[in-house]
């Protein structure tokens, strides 16, 4: 079944209004028909299942609503994903993947040795980018949107996370095998809100590890292979949820 977010201001009592692009997309793009049912969401954990009526005339497209649960694909612990500006292919596919995963909200930063310096992002970029987040989030059915942030310098990023998160990790390829393991860190206590800190290719400078320490954030290894960044940007994700119960 096809899921679509929509303003839940297109969504009175027991009729869904499809906005325009949608509306393409239902009709010259999926090739759907009168009474298709699909999966329509408010982005605020409600899933409805709509039954659509097609003028191909427009072509507009509004739907009757079936039924309304509660969407069940959503993880109860929000993970913010805070990683280093790159490239854009590199970028989409953290967006996308993350998306997948389960992180709630993207965050990238710029620090020494990011390839990116700049924190300003073209409204064309930052679009695309949403884009992106609500096409992989309709396609893995999740029951919210996450939010993307526009990039941050690093020490803003460490300050904010300490007021809005219970844990909060960064993976650095030089963490010693001591203290506690990302297991024991996930398995001690119950979190609402983890954040996450993926360095950029070339890593985390030593004085931004000392920081983040002195920040409070617990440095963790991801094991003995040296990662890329978008692959650890997945994997860290992954590993926290896994250990939670909610992959």
């Amino acid at each position: 079944m096809h899921h679509f977010f929509l303003d839940p201001a297109q969504i009175n009592s027991d009729q869904v209004r499809f906005p325009s692009d949608i509306s393409h997309q239902i009709v010259n793009v999926l090739r759907l028909k009168d009474d298709d049912v699909v999966a329509v969401l408010d982005n605020s954990g409600s899933i409805y299942k709509v039954s659509l009526s097609i003028d191909r005339d427009s072509p507009r497209v509004t739907g009757k609503i079936l039924t309304t649960d509660s969407a069940d694909a959503e993880p109860e612990t929000g993970l913010s994903l805070y990683f280093g500006l790159t490239h854009r292919e590199k970028v989409e596919w953290i967006l996308q993947k993350g998306t997948e995963i389960g992180v709630s909200a993207f965050l990238p930063f710029v620090s020494a040795r990011t390839i990116v310096k700049k924190t300003t992002l073209s409204r064309n970029k930052f679009d695309r980018w949403v884009r992106i987040i609500r096409e992989a989030a309709e396609q893995s059915h999740r029951g919210r949107l996450p939010v993307l942030n526009p990039p941050k310098p690093l020490a803003a990023c460490f300050a904010e996370s300490k007021e809005q998160h219970d844990l909060r990790l960064i993976a650095y390829e030089e963490a010693q095998a001591q203290g506690d393991s990302l297991r024991d860190l996930i398995r001690k206590n119950q979190f609402e809100k983890v954040a996450l800190f993926i360095g950029p290719e070339g890593g985390f400078a030593k004085e931004e590890i000392l920081l983040a320490e002195k920040e409070g954030c617990a440095i963790i290894s991801l094991g003995a292979r040296i990662l890329r960044m978008e692959t650890a940007a997945v994997v860290l994700p992954a590993l926290v949820l896994y250990e939670l119960g909610e992959l």
